[in-house]
């Protein structure tokens, strides 16, 4: 068995320039990938809109005015909530100034080592931070406010013209192509449609089954704003393996500052491990698992290659550009041996030899 060190050096080359295409193209390449997935989940309803004899242009914007006023109508559903939990930010306030207090205390006592500590200036030096750069932090939130209304602006607009487009653009991509391959091509495009489409379509799903019962169960406990926190941990849940323990960790803190007692926070705990061992073995291989078809190595891989490129909306989208990545090396015989890197056929070759 040869190797051939040119064919090497051309794919570490190809791969690297790749990498650092998306790294740098980030601003432009991360809203059209979500844009890309959103026309993916978006196509059925415009399809069907085009079927009852509606203009393309009028399908698309009536499917996009759908899409939006129902986003603003769960964050005005829960927005009292939310400005409930900021009121509270206060009563934050004096709980964590109690406990800095009692870990100075503690570090006194104990750990004669140390130079004596006094809480009082700890809060008085951290009143004074909070002084000098509160114009920085609301210049700070301000801006990033600005960048995540014109980011949206910007994905709305890109899913507009990809719907309306989305045949031409499909033609260019088939004509690309010889002749001979075009049909080849045509049934590839349509298969990676349908991977970013149920994947989208299950994770709604299942943004929806843990909202559900993260908010039922914080009820049950008796913690404020149950459906605040529960339906965002489960959107949390996009984000892979991340994703569940920052959600449970939110209420956790919340509890833990608002409550005087820590059983609260306890049951809090057990019931979102509980939750979460349920959607990880059960709910989440049936329901999204089923249609990626990417074992576990893959799926960590491409979270932290996605997070080190862009962020935490890498961490959300590279799971599903994996997913359509593979694929795409499925129709191309020099790249079957990434296709099946990707795939869970590693877990099942490995069984089946066994």
């Amino acid at each position: 068995m040869d190797l051939s060190f040119k064919k090497t050096f051309y794919a570490l080359a190809c791969a690297a320039a790749i990498l650092t295409l998306i790294y740098f193209g980030r601003p432009i390449l991360m809203s059209l990938t979500i844009a890309l997935l959103l026309s993916f989940i978006l196509y059925p309803v415009v399809q069907k809109l085009e079927s009852w004899k509606l203009p393309r242009v009028t399908s698309a914007i009536l499917t996009l005015v759908i899409i939006v006023t129902s986003i603003v109508g769960i964050f005005y559903l829960f927005g009292s909530q939310i400005m409930n939990v900021m009121e509270e930010l206060s009563n934050f306030e004096k709980k964590l100034s109690e406990m800095s207090n009692e870990v100075v205390l503690f570090i006194n006592k104990h750990l004669s080592i140390m130079p004596s500590i006094d809480g009082k200036d700890i809060l008085d030096n951290g009143a004074k931070w909070v002084q000098e750069s509160g114009g920085e932090i609301v210049k700070g939130t301000v801006s990033r406010t600005s960048a995540i209304i014109s980011g949206i602006m910007i994905v709305i607009v890109y899913t507009f013209l990809l719907l309306i487009y989305r045949s031409g653009l499909k033609r260019v991509i088939i004509e690309s192509a010889p002749k001979k391959h075009h049909e080849t091509v045509a049934k590839m495009l349509a298969e990676m449609q349908q991977v970013g489409q149920k994947y989208l379509f299950g994770m709604s799903i299942m943004i929806l089954i843990l909202g559900i019962a993260n908010s039922t169960a914080l009820l049950i406990i008796g913690v404020d704003h149950a459906f605040f926190f529960g339906f965002l941990a489960g959107l949390l849940a996009i984000i892979p393996y991340v994703g569940t323990t920052i959600g449970a960790g939110i209420p956790v803190l919340y509890t833990l500052m608002t409550y005087d007692d820590y059983l609260t926070p306890l049951l809090v705990i057990v019931t979102f491990w509980v939750i979460q061992l349920v959607e990880s073995n059960f709910l989440s291989p049936k329901i999204v698992g089923g249609n990626m078809n990417i074992n576990a190595l893959a799926a960590i891989l491409s979270l932290l290659i996605g997070g080190y490129l862009w962020g935490v909306g890498g961490m959300v989208l590279f799971l599903p550009l994996a997913a359509i990545f593979k694929v795409f090396c499925g129709y191309f015989n020099q790249l079957k041996p990434v296709g099946l890197l990707l795939g869970d056929q590693l877990y099942e070759n490995k069984k089946a030899k066994s």
